[in-house]
């Protein structure tokens, strides 16, 4: 029985809860301000993403970077025509029956397909994916080990920058992934922390061993890895009491394992005779302009010196300073110093000391998970990215072939291949791939495959083409039957003076030369 009157009834006001907390103007505000610096956060993941995007498509002379993409298709199609692996050289003049390894057929032959499904836009489609991936394997490298959402973020976005110029469809972009991948596993387990993950490993290297030669490099890392505790241990400088890290067993077993998943090809052993040649030939180093050390002219060059100072004043920072690091950062210069091309081993080696600097406690706010939900409004505003630019810049089939036509010999190549003119062939070192796929009857003199052809020859025929002293006495210059010279070529130009060959075809790219009839030079 109620005391309460029955005309007023007494209405208790409901408790508050945990699970149903009541909403103040003060906690509304603070939910308002957390959704904005959500909205804020997704934002500059997004932007950290759009990197590798823009750059994968940016608005370049044509749309295919780099030349050597045309020697990699036609090796694709040559594996799947042939259901094998060449072992000797198919295209070359001077390499045939010369013994040669497809070191990267398993990546020839996805390019292949993918031109062959989709055409040049499939082309661009590997590098824009690839780009991706890399920046999504430095961002994971990176946030899970320094938790601080902006500095995490920032680095990212930094490191993405600083490897952009190698963004290209070349197989590399599976060696920087890879590699990144090699890093992870190991910061995880000299910090103690294996998961089952990390026995994955031997197939990445499987795989590796069959996209890209620089595989060498993952080892490279492992071997160090078990190297740097013994090291340490000579020196003194760490003891069992002071929790450092020791050579873990878990290490030397996954390094054997990596080393021999990559005898997992179809050349097995035989695919470090290649090792071998590229690390006897330092011709290559001399006069291919990828291979040649840093100039810094660019802004990546000045990124990466800054990341490696960066890193060094961290480590100098450090109370215990473990082999590992010391030799992972010296190792690393010593790789993008000598090629401009590995700039990107020296920015990884940065970035993984820095994320792992001894940080303050993060508050919580400093924190930021990207749970599934979030991931695909990145994935779907990346998407959309992807087409406006794509349609901005008209990366149609018609487009491409257009740009494409417009730095390579296409013109010149249909003038050679409707007259007949027979060979041999010669060609310069930057048009050897392209003369590789699009004229495939007549065998290249030079192509970008700097191991088959050797120091002496790429020097001598470079020399030739830069009409330097004692050109006109190039054998393969004196038996060739057809030229093809870029008109901007100082060897294009005197050619014109030279007898024993005639001009056939010009056009404001390239110019054809046939070996002159004996009547015409006695005219």
């Amino acid at each position: 029985m109620s005391l309460s009157s029955p005309c007023l009834p007494v209405v208790m006001p409901p408790t508050p809860t945990r699970a149903d907390p009541p909403i103040t103007p003060s906690k509304q505000g603070h939910a308002e301000e957390q959704t904005t610096g959500t909205a804020l956060r997704l934002f500059m993941v997004i932007a950290v993403y759009a990197i590798p995007i823009v750059v994968s498509l940016r608005p370049v002379a044509y749309p295919i970077v780099d030349p050597d993409i045309w020697w990699h298709l036609r090796v694709g199609q040559w594996i799947v025509e042939h259901d094998s692996v060449p072992v000797t050289d198919p295209f070359s003049r001077y390499g045939l029956d010369k013994p040669w390894i497809a070191y990267s057929w398993l990546y020839e032959v996805l390019v292949f397909r993918l031109h062959e499904m989709f055409g040049l836009a499939g082309i661009v489609a590997y590098r824009v994916v690839l780009a991706v991936a890399v920046v999504a394997a430095l961002h994971r490298l990176i946030g899970r080990r320094e938790p601080r959402f902006l500095v995490a973020t920032g680095l990212t976005a930094v490191t993405a920058l600083a490897v952009a110029p190698l963004l290209s469809e070349r197989p590399w972009l599976f060696t920087i992934l890879f590699t990144i991948l090699t890093v992870d596993v190991l910061l995880d387990l000299r910090a103690g922390r294996a998961t089952r993950l990390v026995w994955l490993l031997p197939i990445v290297y499987a795989l590796w061993a069959n996209v890209h030669i620089q595989f060498v490099y993952g080892l490279f890392l492992l071997g160090l890895a078990c190297v740097a505790p013994l090291i340490d241990a000579l020196l003194g400088r760490w003891r069992d009491d002071c929790g450092g890290p020791t050579l873990s067993w878990r290490i030397v077993l996954l390094t054997g394992l990596c080393a021999l998943a990559t005898l997992v090809n179809p050349y097995h052993e035989q695919l470090y005779r290649v090792v071998l040649e590229y690390a006897t030939q330092p011709g290559p180093f001399r006069c291919v302009n990828e291979l040649r050390a840093l100039e810094f002219r660019e802004m990546c060059d000045w990124v990466m010196l800054v990341l490696g100072a960066w890193a060094v004043f961290a480590l100098g920072k450090r109370q215990r300073l473990s082999s590992f690091e010391t030799l992972l950062l010296v190792s690393a210069g010593i790789f993008a110093f000598r090629s401009r091309r590995d700039l990107w081993f020296l920015v990884l080696a940065a970035v993984a000391i820095l994320a792992t600097q001894n940080i303050r406690p993060i508050v919580a706010s400093a924190r930021f998970v990207l749970t599934p939900r979030r991931w695909a409004l990145v994935t779907v505003a990346l998407a959309g990215l992807i087409v406006l630019i794509a349609w901005k810049r008209n990366l149609s089939a018609e487009n491409l072939q257009q740009k494409v036509a417009g730095v390579f010999p296409v013109e010149a190549v249909a003038a050679i291949a409707e007259h007949g003119y027979e060979g041999p062939l010669y060609n310069d070192f930057n048009w050897g791939g392209f003369l590789i796929w699009n004229l495939p009857q007549l065998p290249v003199a030079l192509d970008g495959r700097t191991n088959l052809h050797g120091d002496e020859r790429i020097l001598r025929i470079g020399n030739t083409w830069a009409a330097g002293p004692g050109w006109r006495d190039d054998p393969d210059l004196a038996t060739a039957g057809v030229i093809l010279a870029d008109v901007q070529s100082p060897l294009g130009c005197v050619l014109i003076l030279d007898d024993r060959f005639q001009l056939v075809y010009e056009d404001p790219i390239a110019r054809v030369f046939i070996r002159a009839p004996l009547h015409a030079r006695s005219r």
